[in-house]
């Protein structure tokens, strides 16, 4: 007979992709696709949500985000993989990398609408989750 035992884990025992497997990928899944009707997808927007003040702001201040239980530290690291794994940027046009400085004062402060904060992040061009513009990210 065989039994489990669960092993603490210290704070940055993770990589960031665990980190996304085990808080992201439920609803955003491996690739990035939305959750339709529910959950935006990350391929193709995430990239241009991470360029502007506004679009970082509301990334990190999502609700799921703000409340994930990470540090800072890795939570900055968790954003940075996501951007680089579905931004869609050509070498070289990444964006800026985030900064503990960056997170820590906007974590407080959750999005109470996280759909109308994307479409000002977005200049207005951001359909609500599911419809057709947040189709399956493309192949």
């Amino acid at each position: 007979m065989f039994s489990a035992i669960a092993v603490a884990r210290p704070a940055g025992a993770f990589t960031a992709r665990v980190n996304y497997a085990l808080h992201c990928q439920g609803c955003h899944l491996a690739d990035g696709r939305e959750t339709p009707g529910l959950v935006p997808r990350l391929q193709g927007t995430v990239g241009l949500l991470a360029r502007t003040p506004a679009g970082r702001d509301y990334l990190v201040r999502l609700p799921n985000v703000a409340s994930v239980p990470l540090d800072d530290r890795e939570l900055a690291a968790l954003l940075d993989w996501v951007v680089l794994r579905f931004a869609e940027t050509r070498p070289g046009e990444n964006p800026a990398p985030f900064s503990v400085e960056e997170i820590a004062p906007r974590r407080g402060r959750p999005l109470l609408d996280a759909d109308s904060a994307r479409a000002a992040a977005l200049g207005g061009d951001s359909p609500s989750p599911g419809s057709a513009r947040t189709g399956p990210a493309p192949r």
